[in-house]
């Protein structure tokens, strides 16, 4: 770029389109010192003082305190008090970065607001409190040392705290979940005066779950990244794992923060003839609830339901979205409904956790299904559920989905939903007038908006209205929208764009759209950006908080970030400079302009761009006097109250789509006198071209490995067909992909596609023979233009096999009248997807403790356990067996396992 004085060119990559455990027993511990290590700058003595500061400090300002996770225990991430984010101050240059201030580590939990205090938790297991306006540190405190990881890369180096915290006005505390070092490593509840960072509950999370006292929670597999839920006066937490490295489980654990002596329980999703898998992780999304003894979770890989009714739930119940319900007098948890997808078991082969996203209660809903749960995974298939009443699995009357609506074929979700509504309750009369939303963003693709409909059986309906012009990278953050109320003119969506394809995070922005989908030319319709702002390196599924006209981000380089209303700054931005849509190897120009408040040095200008090789440049600053005149500008320059320095920026898109950047102009105060003026631009192009052109098929295991696939297996990959012009396209013809493939999503002969829509496909892959298989399909337009997506995948050996450990059953010698007890672990050792029959002993004094149930999916390295018991009735030796039976798609199969043993007395 040509180079004039201190400019600096920061270019960003981004794709445009492109065995049992041991018994632990359960701590709780209430404490009234200050943490291990607490650092306050001021807070008042005594723990009524404190209570007291830290029910006055809740009530401050406007009752829009973010005390959880998303907002609200619905997790609909839609702050509706914020009058003064208006879409005009974000646009027109009053917003902007308050405030970074570092934190020691990586920010991965999204902070809490609670009155002035902007709460903030760490990997390093430290937990901050800032001044909400300024960033300033007003106390801190270390509870503990955290975990440091080797084993999984996923988020490394340490492992603390993760999880979004919660708040509680009812003890004056907020409360985070901690991995850290005791006498042994495990997961605390710690609470802390939200005034002080003084210490107030320390909680061990150990024990058997109620419904399995079989097996045993235990830490180091076990990850916790869900958010924490307070209902009724307990905090509840979810686990997974760290990179599916067995042995863990899904568990719920909830805890009395309000009453002494302190209840606490613990509760597990594979219970039974399972005992591992099924993690509970979401994203980082939150467990939801509704009201009253009702909370919302959904699980991933594991042992998934058979088929049944949602209001009986097995103890298996991987890839489901589940309701439990605490017992009043003890907290126990009970299942008392489920939903899990028909193909669940499809799900699991193939690693499409049904759980990395997480469910949101809407809102909104229609007179008959006035309470409903929206639910998406890495399948991409959007489900829209009854609260009331989940679905179960396979309850439709052709043996499918017991939904209330499903849209599909989307990119994968990791994360959950936003969410936006100005009618509470949707008729037929009213839908078409509503602004009520859903915001979705995929891995590697657009920011989508979803218009909820209702259909004429009062069902919810959705349908994909816009999308955003550039796709956000795999470890993008769930949506959360800001809004004066239900006014849609107010409303806006803010998201944080990790843009690498990969998830590592770097150079990653908060962006700003209009909530309300906007015109594109040519006819067509775009979520607008209006905004957006540089975080550096974003943590994975980062969402973003919101309160008192403040968006507060923290990150995996260890800052926290405060953006808002921006005042007593030496330069004010003009606003956002938007491009018109500019056609791929020409060019367009505009103005990024700031205008002196008063004397200042401007020491620079540099320019920061989403894409790579960067499409903007600077070709001339000038400076226009309060007295008149414009001149060229030469840095340093010294401006007056008045003096406006403009930008000339010019726009030359080498690829189709969307894109972000800024000309940040620096003065002689550092950093702190920096001001940034955002760039949207789009690059447009004739045609349709497909984000992804060529799709590789591949299986993705649980453990990570990636492998050909295994016949009789199905794996998916997606793209989507994008009209880059300003002209409408219509499709004439459509060539589906022959043999081993298929695709869903496919527009239609006679469908016409608006400029910058993006239509999502999904291509399926099941490969029959083994080799290599290669196929494509193919659109033709008006225009005469044939857009050719090609497929290839190969197919392996497929392997039915199932082993026991032990390999024979030797019980010795019992004493008879009495007992013994062997557990049996029975393993998926080949490559394919079964349905279990049965299991059932053979011999008299033989029998199995736990059942198998017909129809149970058992994937490729999935495990059943069962206790097999001995009761010999008189002396001298037994001999039976243990047979189990299962099905795949080539027949089917059974294992016996040889028992013996002797009677002896």
């Amino acid at each position: 770029m040509t180079s004039l004085g201190k400019w600096v060119n920061l270019a960003r990559a981004r794709t445009v389109l492109g065995a049992r455990r041991p018994f632990s027993v359960l701590v709780v511990t209430a404490l009234s010192a200050a943490g291990l290590t607490a650092v306050a700058a001021a807070g008042p003595a005594g723990a009524a003082a404190a209570r007291t500061a830290a029910h006055a400090a809740a009530g401050t300002g406007p009752a829009a305190n973010e005390t959880t996770g998303s907002q609200n225990n619905l997790r609909d991430g839609w702050d509706r008090n914020e009058p003064t984010l208006t879409q005009a101050a974000v646009e027109g240059g009053r917003f902007g970065r308050v405030f970074k201030t570092a934190v020691d580590g990586q920010v991965y939990a999204q902070p809490l607001v609670i009155g002035n205090t902007v709460i903030v938790a760490t990997e390093n297991d430290w937990v901050y409190g800032l001044n909400a306006r300024t960033g300033a540190v007003k106390w801190k405190t270390s509870v503990g040392k955290a975990y440091h990881i080797t084993s999984c890369n996923n988020l490394t180096p340490n492992i603390g705290i993760t999880s979004a915290p919660v708040y509680d006005p009812r003890t004056g505390s907020v409360y985070v979940m901690a991995l850290l070092k005791e006498t042994n490593w495990g997961f605390h509840l710690i609470g802390l005066n939200v005034s002080t960072g003084a210490i107030t509950l320390r909680k061990l999370i150990a024990g058997h779950p109620t419904n399995d006292s079989h097996i045993s929670f235990d830490p180091i597999p076990q990850d916790q990244r869900t958010g924490l839920l307070l209902l009724n006066g307990w905090v509840y937490a979810a686990f997974a794992s760290h990179c599916d490295h067995k042995p863990y489980a899904g568990y719920v654990a909830g805890v009395n923060v309000e009453q002494r002596p302190i209840k606490a329980t613990l509760w597990t999703d594979e219970a039974g003839v399972s005992e591992d898998q099924a993690g509970i992780w979401q994203s980082q999304g939150g467990l939801v609830s509704d009201g009253a003894g009702r909370i919302f979770f959904t699980s991933g890989n594991g042992i998934s339901p058979a088929k049944g009714p949602g209001n009986k739930p097995p103890g298996q119940l991987a890839e489901s979205t589940v309701r439990l319900a605490p017992n009043p007098a003890t907290g126990a948890l009970t299942a008392k409904d489920f939903f899990s997808p028909a193909n669940a078991p499809k799900l699991d082969a193939g690693d499409k956790d049904f759980g990395s996203g997480g469910p949101v209660g809407l809102p909104f809903g229609t007179k008959t299904y006035p309470r409903i749960v929206a639910q998406a995974g890495k399948y991409g298939r959007l489900y829209l559920l009854n609260r009331n009443n989940l679905g179960g699995r396979q309850q439709n009357s052709t043996g499918g989905d017991e939904d209330l609506f499903e849209i599909g074929h989307l990119a994968a979700l990791y994360g959950s939903p936003g969410v936006f509504g100005d009618t509470t309750t949707l008729t037929a009369s009213n839908a078409a007038k509503s602004h009520d939303y859903l915001y979705y963003v995929g891995k590697n693709d657009y920011l989508r908006a979803f218009k909820v409909g209702v259909d004429g059986h009062d069902k919810p309906t959705l349908t994909d209205q816009a999308n955003s012009t550039f796709t956000f990278g795999f470890g993008s953050g769930s949506p959360v929208v800001t809004s004066n109320g239900t006014d849609a003119g107010s409303g806006i969506v803010w998201v944080v764009d990790g843009p690498d394809t990969n998830g590592d995070g770097k150079n990653a922005w908060l962006a700003a759209f209009d909530a309300t989908p906007q015109p594109k030319a040519g006819g067509g319709t775009k979520m607008h950006e209006i905004w957006s702002g540089d975080i550096g390196t974003a943590a994975k599924f980062t969402t973003a908080a919101t309160a008192n006209g403040m968006v507060y981000v923290g990150t995996r380089g260890g800052n926290v970030y405060g953006f808002g209303i921006t005042s007593g700054a030496a330069l004010n931005s003009a606003g956002t400079a938007t491009f018109t849509d500019t056609p791929v190897h020409s060019a367009t120009t505009t103005m990024a302009t700031v205008t002196a408040t008063r004397t200042v040095t401007v020491t620079g200008a540099g320019l920061r761009a989403m894409t790579e090789p960067d499409p903007f440049t600077i070709s001339r600053v000038t400076v226009t006097r309060g007295g008149g005149g414009t001149a060229a500008v030469k840095f340093p320059v010294t401006l007056h109250k008045g003096d406006v320095l403009r930008a000339q920026v010019q726009f030359a898109p080498s690829a189709v789509g969307g894109t972000t950047g800024a000309v940040a102009f620096t003065t002689s105060a550092g950093p702190a006198g920096q001001v940034s003026v955002p760039l949207v631009a789009d690059g447009t192009q004739a045609g349709l071209f497909a984000t992804y052109p060529s799709l590789s098929f591949v299986l993705n295991t649980n453990d990570g490995v990636i492998s050909n696939v295994p016949l009789g297996i199905n794996v998916w990959a997606e793209t989507s067909i994008v009209n880059g012009s300003d002209t409408p396209l219509r499709v004439t013809a459509v060539k589906a992909p022959t043999g081993q493939y298929t695709v869903a999503g496919l527009p239609k002969p006679g469908t016409v596609i608006r400029p910058g829509q993006a239509i999502p496909v999904q291509g399926e892959f099941t490969p029959t023979r083994l080799g290599s298989a290669d196929s494509s399909f193919m659109i033709t337009t008006n225009k005469g233009q044939n857009l050719t997506v090609t497929m290839s995948g190969t197919g392996r050996k497929p392997i039915t096999k199932f082993a026991s450990v032990p390999a024979q059953v030797n019980f010795g010698s019992v004493q008879v009248g009495h007992t013994k007890k062997i557990w049996v672990s029975i393993t998926n050792e080949g490559n394919q997807s079964a349905l279990m029959s049965g299991g059932a002993t053979q011999g008299a004094t033989f029998r199995a403790q736990f059942g198998i149930t017909k129809g149970l999916p058992v994937s490729a390295a999935n495990d059943l356990t069962v206790p097999i018991l001995f009761t010999p009735n008189k002396a001298g030796p037994f001999h039976g067996l243990y047979k189990v039976t299962w099905r795949d798609v080539w027949g089917s199969h059974s294992l016996e396992v040889p028992i013996s043993g002797t009677g002896a007395g």
